[in-house]
């Protein structure tokens, strides 16, 4: 039995059968070693180990620094009663048997290729080869980066068969587990997002095959600038189709035209959403003494309940709804009532050229309660971080428990360019003005951010529904081309990111004018997936599934 274990995927350690790691004091000697090990047995020259490693010595001098190395590595290695590295002449050798080292055992199993010898290589696939040790430059990175290609041609390979494997035996989550494992060797297999998404519907999870969709899209836009496959396009149309032709049930007799609008907060009973305490951010108030900046307090606001929201663990009541409380903060627990929020997160923001001050204050709203406050003196280059700072601190008052996984996992993904996020917000205060000038000055500087970051997937968010706008008002033959101008504006998007709500519900609006419930309704449901709170999406989901209905009782809805 060999007295060492040596892991090369994944990192590198040694461990002795019986005992702790084994401590090498240089990265020369634990390169030396994962070299050696690599192929147990088979001699390598001194000249040739001595220029891999210091490449720019003399020859003299890196046999000299050769010697040393390997004087560190057998100390280390000491009191196992033989040698492990031993010398061959002018070569040194991993003495066979001496060692187990998972490489050697992974492409055993590989050639083997049977069932069993194939789901014990994937299980000592822990990582890539010598992940996060390669040396920075020189031979050995170089031989180290082949190696780690081609090991994982071979792990690809592996979970290619075990896929098939468990997909002819019908074992459905392992087959997702390994096609997951597939995945994330190699994000551009287009054939198994699609086999993925199959597997979902299977389990009877619709929400994580249109989510396995969505990631495909936003990888191949990302990495190839290419749309999905006509394959994997037809089967995305199977999930909104199946879903279409599930009835909801009327209320009356007939559905209203044009649904009321829907609360700010969900409404199902018993859903342990609600039993949670609903949180209101109010707008900042606009401390700067020019009436023009307010669009910028209002902005802090929105990305405030934008990153709440994410949480999904408390209700947060819409910015629409928060920002007709804008003029009537004297009586705090009468807004709170209002709202029907536990909590109030207000503030002030006062900008002077480039300082700005922001405040922010919690207060439970019963009792009048000021349960945190903070001040933030900042320069403009540092404003993005407050959003997410005061979204943390907030929430975890809110939600002591939360996890900081859950946290990373919600950051907004906005514009790295601070020109550009401003640009954005006051496109969003145009928007917000509902009238045709306010589109037209929305799209302009919607088109100012895109032109600073052509990726900002916010910014192509706002220029979608800024088109989609105008189409009330627009001339017949303006019809199709703003339809599709958005449609595309909304595409982009969602490839962008893929977890925007805002961004789907553009989507779900470019197809509800396209008459295409078909998708509409299921992207509406994944907009409210990915955020709870968003009392539009909800309304929007009404509308569409009142509109299906009357269509399809008059024959001329879209297939």
């Amino acid at each position: 039995m060999a007295d060492l274990n040596v892991r090369l995927f994944g990192g590198f350690e040694v461990c002795r059968s019986a005992g702790p790691s084994v401590a090498f004091p240089t990265r020369k000697a634990r390169a030396l070693v994962a070299l050696l090990a690599r192929h147990p047995g088979q001699r390598q020259a001194r000249e040739a180990l001595a220029a891999m490693f210091w490449p720019d010595s003399a020859e003299p001098q890196a046999r000299s620094n050769l010697r040393q190395a390997l004087k560190l590595v057998r100390r280390a290695l000491k009191g196992r009663g033989g040698a492990v590295i031993i010398s061959d002449g002018d070569a040194l050798v991993l003495e066979p048997g001496t060692a187990e080292v998972d490489v050697d055992l992974f492409e055993r199993f590989h050639e083997a290729g049977t069932p069993e010898a194939l789901e014990r290589a994937a299980a000592l696939y822990r990582g890539d080869f010598l992940e996060g040790m390669n040396l920075s430059v020189g031979p050995f990175a170089d031989w180290s980066m082949v190696e780690r290609v081609r090991l994982r041609e071979r792990a690809a390979d592996v979970f290619s068969r075990l896929l098939a494997d468990r997909l002819d035996a019908r074992r459905t989550q392992p087959a997702i587990d390994m096609a997951l494992r597939l995945l994330a060797l190699d994000p551009l297999q287009e054939p198994v997002h699609r086999r993925l998404v199959q597997l979902y519907l299977e389990q009877g999870r619709r929400g994580s095959a249109l989510e396995q969709y969505q990631l495909c899209c936003t990888t191949l836009e990302r990495e190839l600038g290419v749309r999905p496959e006509p394959e994997t396009e037809r089967l995305y149309q199977e999930i909104c189709r199946s879903r279409s032709r599930v009835e909801v049930p009327l209320s009356g007799p007939e559905a209203p035209a044009e649904p009321a609008p829907a609360p700010a907060l969900p409404s199902q009973p018993g859903d342990p959403f609600l039993t949670r305490p609903a949180v209101a951010v109010l707008p900042f108030a606009n401390l700067s003494g020019d009436p023009v900046q307010t669009y910028f307090s209002d902005g802090l606001s929105e990305d405030i309940i934008t990153a709440l929201a994410s949480w999904r663990c408390f209700p947060l009541i819409a910015s629409r709804s928060t920002l007709a409380c804008r003029d009537e903060r004297h009586d705090m627990r009468a807004v709170a009532r209002s709202l029907g929020a536990q909590y109030v997160v207000d503030g002030s923001i006062r900008r002077v050229g480039r300082r700005i001050r922001v405040t922010a204050r919690l207060i439970e709203s019963e009792g009048g309660r000021h349960l945190w406050a903070e001040r933030f003196d900042l320069d403009m280059q540092d404003i993005l971080a407050v959003q997410d700072e005061a979204a943390q601190k907030i929430a975890a008052i809110v939600e002591p428990e939360l996890e900081h996984a859950e946290l990373r996992r919600i950051v907004t993904k906005r514009s790295e360019d601070l020109t550009a996020w401003e640009h954005y917000l006051q496109g969003i205060s145009y928007l917000h003005r509902y009238t045709p000038d306010g589109n037209a000055l929305a799209k302009t500087s919607f088109d100012r951010a895109l032109r600073l970051d052509s990726e900002y997937s916010d910014a192509f968010t706002g220029f979608a529904f800024s088109h989609l706008r105008d189409i009330r008002a627009a001339a017949p033959g303006n019809r199709e081309t703003l339809i599709t101008k958005g449609l595309e504006a909304a595409r982009r998007a969602v490839a962008l990111n893929c977890d925007s709500s805002m961004a789907h519900l553009a989507f779900a609006e470019a197809h509800v004018w396209g008459e295409d419930f078909d998708v509409a309704i299921p992207e509406t449901e994944l907009a409210i997936q990915l955020n709870p709170s968003n009392a539009v999406a909800r309304m929007g989901l009404g509308g569409s599934s009142a509109s299906a209905r009357s269509r399809r009782r008059s024959g001329s809805i879209r297939k």
